[in-house]
């Protein structure tokens, strides 16, 4: 989620992005899907509890949706002289408010029918993949044939990022379920891994191609996949080779809270330092400094949050 703040940051501070989006911030969010499908279940398929699922969606993902959603809703419309709270409220009830988290659920929501659907049938890791590609590619055949403002128009709950983003949930789970995580910690692996994807970059970079989610801007769907997937095995190559840091522990643990205030956070920021005479005049290290002040921001509202809720539980 830091990549997702520093995207921010960037946006909010400097009025553009700097380092592309397409460069980092998709990665980001689709490897946290592969991560959400490889945590998806404990047990096997065949075993996978369909109640028990629906319940830690709904205490982990749709309830602190709702409530951080709904809390930030309040300040976004008195400072956004363009927003009402009325409109904003209306965001969280189609599931706008924090597209990711809403696409995610959507996602899981779908995997979990199709787990239901396969799992008895014969060959059901087959039927799985397929079920798990086939709305990826309906869903890039779509945006070839009809125009994004009309696709808007019908995109509740963010359902068809949820349809890009299924494959990756489904590979995910097969990766734990088949035990292939370990050879994410040979060094060929991670070289190949990095070839990979420095090719692809510079393939995104040199032709100015867009790999946006959510609304959908993609320009081609396959590198949307390809990079996407190479891109969360090696950033999880290289995580499996760090030491415990505690900070970055710290987020991984808790990257929903990050996520949700990975708009407000770095928009106050940059309010506060234009506001002290601070305002960015090209100089990366400024966009530096207040990604140190974001993180550190955004790091204490967790903190305190999980210090509440942690407390009242225990009473």
């Amino acid at each position: 989620m830091l990549s997702i703040l520093l995207f921010h940051t960037e946006v909010y501070y400097t009025g553009e992005e700097i380092i592309p989006y397409a460069c980092h911030v998709c990665n980001s969010l689709l490897t946290f899907t592969f991560i959400s499908g490889y945590l998806f279940s404990k047990t096997s398929i065949k075993d996978f509890s369909t109640r028990h699922k629906f319940r830690s969606m709904i205490k982990g993902m749709l309830l602190p949706y709702l409530f951080f959603t709904i809390v930030l809703a309040i300040p976004k419309a008195i400072v956004k002289d363009d927003v009402t709270l009325s409109d904003e409220l209306l965001r969280v009830v189609n599931g706008h408010a924090s597209w990711y988290v809403a696409a995610l659920m959507v996602t899981e929501v779908l995997f979990i029918l199709l787990i239901r659907l396969t799992r008895q049938l014969p060959h059901p890791t087959l039927l799985l993949v397929t079920g798990s590609i086939v709305p990826f590619l309906a869903m890039a055949t779509a945006c070839q044939f009809i125009p994004n403002e009309q696709l808007q128009a019908i995109n509740p709950w963010c359902w068809q990022s949820a349809m890009l983003m299924l494959p990756f949930l489904c590979i995910g789970l097969l990766w734990k379920q088949w035990d292939m995580m370990k050879y994410l910690d040979r060094p060929t692996t991670i070289v190949a891994l990095f070839i990979v994807v420095a090719v692809l970059k510079y393939i995104v970079v040199t032709h100015q191609f867009t790999l946006t989610l959510e609304p959908i801007h993609v320009s081609s769907f396959m590198l949307l996949f390809a990079d996407g997937l190479a891109g969360a095995m090696l950033i999880l190559a290289l995580c499996r080779r760090l030491p415990n840091i505690t900070p970055l522990q710290f987020v991984g643990r808790h990257s929903l809270i990050y996520y949700f205030f990975c708009g407000a956070v770095p928009m106050a920021v940059a309010m506060a330092l234009n506001k002290c005479g601070m305002p960015y005049q090209g100089q990366y290290l400024q966009v530096l400094l207040a990604f140190l002040l974001v993180c550190i921001a955004t790091t204490a509202i967790a903190w305190a949050i999980l210090q509440v809720f942690f407390y009242k539980f225990r009473r």
